[in-house]
């Protein structure tokens, strides 16, 4: 993924927003993974043994130990070591199977997405920085749109971005979309998916009156002097809106899933975390469950419940920690303390460049500390969604008065973590917080925080991999899809070199780039770890799960800024592989 060749990275790079919004030990039911897209090998019998061998293969265990055979059985590894070694363990009956020289590790992870949200927010069209450089070009294209459309036509449009796009305004709100189209609804969500803009028919359409109060989950309506709508969302309150467009509700989820998950399955990914279940629609959990158990969504997903659902999660549905299988389980709960960084609406300590805005604060810190107190006394881990440095302090504030409290705080992490003080950093390692790094943002808008929304200092302060592995924080990497499209291997590229898109050549903050090791750790054994399934993936040892990809190259060796270009060849899940790059020859 060299960044001096824009066109091609762009072409990879849809940035289409995503919702952005928003334990104990784990029983494992073990169960083979169902519908496998290819037809290279029959699906193993229970007692059919088989090794792959002649390969570089990187375990990710703890000693970061490198093999040449493994052995599966089933769904599980039985045997990790030299081809001899492996032999010796499982007898001279097993299928062999050469790799060529090619290289394993285990199957990848993305930390942190949206499961529905990356394939539903599909049927909005992009106006981002991929297709116009100013927000007044997207704009007019928005017109044109407008002028084209038939009576009752939805005009639905993302990634518009401020940080990023020029722009002789700083606000879209409806009196300017209304020049869209006055009598058909417009919405448009703003890259990062804490921000929506929509018009006057947009707003009729939502019910949004001076009397309409700001969502209880977190975020604010956009109100003129006199207190009506003024066609702005932030936060939470950007869910009335997709729950209006008749599109987004009728959209086939299945089918859009289906074809994602697919997708991921190409890049190496095996497990995901669903980062918000049920933060559109309630009958996400359902809905996942279906396309887990027919085979159509093939990752396995660890869950954390979305908020403003208790009634359903706690009462009607009685779910408890761990609720489900090796294939989908709830692990967690997730609240969110603030907005995003590129939108300004993350919290800050101090203001923003050029103007008197700190950001928005979704939750306070009262509220963080008594959910963190509610779900950890439930037995749920906390996945707390923070991005500016302000927001990050009330969560810190709200664990260690947790633990100060006698509350056994589940492995609690931080979801994007992007501003990190000095100051924080060893109050996150005392109080055992890890974080999750939505690592795109170095890429995509590094330049415009430390140009336009931060200053150079501040900016250097975005997702520090450097630090955390010098003071000894576990660290993960997620795409937060759809805000982000990046493969697992492209993520692990951009937290080793932090070159940035907009300015080929130029690393933000050297000292903070990430060691290889750790980066690949970051999508395999840490993410594991991270949503509490280390005792059954996330490393190639006996006992675990067999969920491994097969590479052309070894992401050790090749040079740093190729990284994100290393071939997957093949994804393996459950003992079974679920994709095969069509020129390779499988022996």
């Amino acid at each position: 993924m060299k960044i001096t060749s824009r066109s091609k990275l762009w072409s990879r790079l849809v940035v289409t927003l995503g919702t952005g919004l928003l334990l104990s030990a784990c029983v494992v039911a073990d169960r083979n993974m169902a519908a496998k897209q290819d037809v290279s090998f029959p699906p193993s019998q229970p007692d059919e043994i088989r090794v792959f061998y002649n390969a570089t293969i990187l375990t990710m265990d703890e000693a970061f130990s490198t093999s040449q055979a493994i052995a599966i059985e089933g769904n599980k590894l039985i045997a990790v070591g030299s081809k001899a070694e492996v032999l010796e363990q499982v007898g001279d009956e097993a299928i062999m199977i050469d790799l060529q020289k090619k290289v394993v590790l285990p199957g990848f992870i993305d930390a942190h997405l949206h499961i529905v949200g990356a394939a539903q927010l599909s049927i909005l069209e992009d106006v981002g920085l991929t297709r116009f450089r100013t927000v007044e070009e997207a704009l007019e294209h928005m017109k044109q749109v407008g002028q084209n459309s038939r009576p009752g036509d939805w005009l639905l449009f993302t990634n518009l971005d401020f940080g990023t796009q020029v722009s002789q305004f700083n606000e879209m709100t409806a009196d300017r979309l209304d020049k869209v189209s006055a009598d058909n609804p417009v919405f448009v969500l703003h890259a990062g998916g804490h921000v929506a803009s929509a018009n006057s028919k947009m707003i009729e359409l939502m019910g949004l009156t001076k009397s309409t109060p700001d969502p209880e989950t977190g975020g604010k309506f956009g109100r003129s002097a006199d207190g009506q709508p003024n066609g702005e969302l932030y936060g939470f309150a950007v869910l009335p809106a997709l729950e209006s467009i008749e599109p987004f509700q009728n959209f086939d989820r299945e089918k859009g899933i289906k074809e994602v998950s697919a997708q991921w399955s190409a890049s190496g990914l095996t497990s995901i975390v669903d980062a918000g279940t049920a933060a559109l629609k309630a009958d996400e959990l359902d809905l996942l469950k279906k396309l887990t158990i027919n085979g159509s969504l093939q990752q396995r997903i660890r869950a954390y419940l979305s908020p403003g659902r208790d009634d359903l999660w706690f009462g009607k549905r009685g779910i408890k920690p761990n609720y489900g299988d090796a294939k989908l389980r709830i692990v967690g709960y997730k609240v969110s303390a603030d907005g995003s960084n590129q939108a300004r609406t993350g919290l800050q300590r101090d203001p923003y460049l050029g103007g008197e805005s700190k950001g928005l604060p979704y939750m306070s810190e009262e509220q963080i500390f008594d959910n963190i107190v509610e779900k950890s006394k439930l037995g749920f881990q906390m996945a707390m969604h923070g991005n500016g440095d302000g927001a990050i302090d009330n969560i810190i504030s709200a664990v260690g008065r947790a633990k100060q409290q006698g509350v056994t705080v589940i492995r609690p992490r931080i979801e994007h973590c992007s501003i990190i003080q000095d100051d924080q950093l060893q109050e996150l390692k005392d109080l055992d917080i890890s974080c999750s790094f939505l690592i795109g943002h170095v890429r995509l808008w590094g330049s415009a925080f430390r140009k336009d929304i931060f200053g150079q200092e501040k900016a250097e302060k975005l997702d520090r991999t450097g630090s955390f592995e010098r003071v000894g924080i576990p660290y993960s990497l997620h795409s937060d899809a759809s805000v982000t499209t990046f493969t697992p291997l492209e993520m692990v590229e951009i937290a080793v070199t932090r070159e940035l898109f907009s300015e080929p050549g130029y690393i933000l903050a050297p000292s903070e780039r990430a060691a290889r090791e750790m980066a690949l750790r970051g999508v395999t054994s840490t993410a594991a770890w991270q949503m509490m399934s280390e005792h059954e993936i996330g490393s190639l040892e006996p006992g675990k799960l067999a969920d491994f990809v097969v590479l052309e190259e070894n992401p050790l060796t090749v040079k740093v800024d190729s990284i994100g270009e290393i071939k997957v060849l093949e994804t393996w899940i459950d003992g079974e592989q679920v994709y095969r790059e069509n020129s390779r020859e499988t022996n």
